[in-house]
């Protein structure tokens, strides 16, 4: 008899607060209602006072408590008032690079964000920052990859307001979707196993992000495939049928990249004691070697880590429309399939030329995006390829979850801790006579079963979802916005649209490990 396939559960997202699980911020903004209503009392001792005092307080609790767009009033207030600063100081129309100048270079001029020009630091690392907006403070670096190493040069991004080192490395599918349940549960182990690997205690890696990503196509790659891998002859009946199929889908191939961004960060125990820029590479390139061999033991193709030309490309991509150029076989090795490979002057400038920001899109160049935040994953047992609806298709857009593993000593540290909170305000809730509700419930449970599993030896991560669709019109753009939230539904998402602060969200989608507070 055939085993029963895999199946897969997530809990509800943790909104343990302070006292009763309230947050700080509601009860900050009652206390704040409170004192109001005290202070109009005491000023207007009659009906008119009282009326002021009871607004007050309702207002309060409004504003705490009530959900617009999944978010209260609290949550709300610092995305509207940094919005509006924006709006008063101008920010939300960006285009300094054609203000920035040229700066000669042993290879001729090069483009400089900030007007400094291209760098090379004593350790072989050709940078150039990014100064535009979300984009302020990002280093592009070309490091040397070193003896024994496939790769020639390395592409870091050096985040100088974080102080994260980042790298990505290309990785290839193996048509997963297709695969039988015990093959899947085998490739899925893998990836575990090197998530396990990654999560242990005293690991330089600060966090990790995969990300899948659909590039426009003009159907040139298809009928390239189908010319190199055909097995009947051209003039055969299936070959016809396979070749006018493709033809009637046209423009509405894409080309579909996999990226996985490794970061380290100088604040890490295991090389704190030299948190030199030149110190963080080199760990960042023993980690991008690590979780190299990881992933090909896991029986996932490497192609290898990104030059820096490669992982500027992947971020020129935000603005590009048209169909990428075909890349020959010997670039394609180090790069996502479906991008042109950066010229050398644009490969230290990759940021794009201009911006603009609205409640809930952003335009970069000549495309528009919108950012979506994964709030709930799947509540009900799914199989491993859940997600299948939103990766597959012909639409642009791009997936990314980030995650920061957790050592094993904190994570069990925070697991009791969370235990601790639960029952204290499962108490407080019964003796101020609240009701217990469903959700409270499955988040002890998740607590409970995480501490289950952290006891039998199994990693721990804080993780994150991203989506942003890409389009190259604002009609267009919601149209797709509308499709890709139903495809979100199929897979049981819950998709929740960053307004007001969609270019930042912008990066969570790009191979930088943004996204995690």
């Amino acid at each position: 008899m055939a085993a029963d396939p895999p199946k897969y559960r997530f809990g509800p997202l943790e909104r343990r607060g302070l006292i009763a699980g309230w947050r700080g911020g509601q009860i900050a903004v009652i206390a704040a209602g409170l004192v109001v209503g005290v202070v109009a009392l005491r000023a207007h001792p009659d009906p008119i006072g009282v009326i002021a005092a009871v607004l007050a307080l309702g207002s309060s609790l409004a504003v705490a408590c009530w959900p617009l767009g999944g978010r209260t009033g609290e949550e709300w207030l610092p995305t509207v008032v940094r919005w509006g600063t924006d709006g008063v100081v101008g920010r939300r129309r960006r285009s300094p690079s054609p203000g920035a100048g040229h700066c000669p270079g042993n290879d001729g001029p090069v483009p400089c964000g900030l007007g400094d020009g291209s760098r090379r630091s004593g350790g072989g690392h050709r940078s150039v920052v990014g100064s535009m907006g979300a984009f302020g403070g990002l280093v592009v670096l070309g490091a040397d990859a070193g003896p024994g190493s496939g790769d020639t040069e390395v592409g870091v991004v050096h985040d100088t307001r974080a102080g994260t080192f980042t790298g990505v490395l290309a990785l290839e599918g193996h048509s997963f979707a297709l695969l039988g349940s015990d093959e899947k549960e085998r490739r899925v182990a893998g990836w575990a196993g090197v998530l396990a690997a990654l999560a242990r205690e005293g690991s330089s890696v600060h966090r990790i992000q995969w990300l899948a990503v659909a590039h426009p196509d003009d159907g040139r790659a298809v009928h390239s495939y189908l010319a190199d891998r055909a097995v009947e002859p051209n003039a055969s009946a299936a070959h016809a049928s396979y070749a006018e199929l493709l033809d009637e889908a046209g423009a509405d191939t894409s080309r579909h990249a996999v990226l996985a961004a490794v970061q380290v960060h100088p604040g890490k125990a295991a090389y704190r004691s030299s948190p030199r820029g030149d110190a963080s590479v080199s760990v960042l390139l023993r980690e991008l070697e690590n979780v190299r061999r990881l992933v090909t033991d896991a029986d996932i193709s490497c192609l290898g880590v990104l030059d820096p030309a490669a992982l500027a490309a992947t971020i020129r991509a935000l603005g590009q429309t048209d169909p990428p150029a075909v890349l020959d076989t010997d670039a394609s090795r180090r790069e996502p399939p479906g991008l042109r490979t950066c010229p050398p002057c644009l490969v230290g400038a990759p940021w794009p030329m201009a911006t603009e920001v609205e409640w809930d899109r952003v335009r970069t160049d000549g495309n528009w995006h919108a950012t979506y935040w994964i709030a709930e994953w799947p509540r009900v047992d799914v199989g491993p390829d859940f997600l299948a609806p939103l990766l597959l298709g012909p639409l642009r857009r791009s997936v990314g979850v980030v995650m920061e593993p957790i050592s094993p000593s904190r994570a069990i540290r925070a697991v009791e801790q969370a235990r601790t909170a639960d029952i204290a305000d499962s108490e407080l809730r019964r003796r101020g006579g609240f009701l217990s509700t469903a959700r409270r419930a499955r988040e002890a449970e998740l607590v409970v079963r995480r501490e289950s599993e952290l006891a039998d030896g199994h990693g721990s991560y804080r993780f994150s979802g991203y989506v942003t669709v890409t389009a190259p019109s604002a009609s267009q753009l919601e149209e797709w916005c509308e499709m890709t939230e139903h495809a979100a539904g199929q897979a049981r998402l819950e998709l929740r649209r960053l307004f007001g602060d969609q270019e930042r969200a912008l990066l969570c989608t790009l191979p930088l490990c943004r996204g995690l507070s």
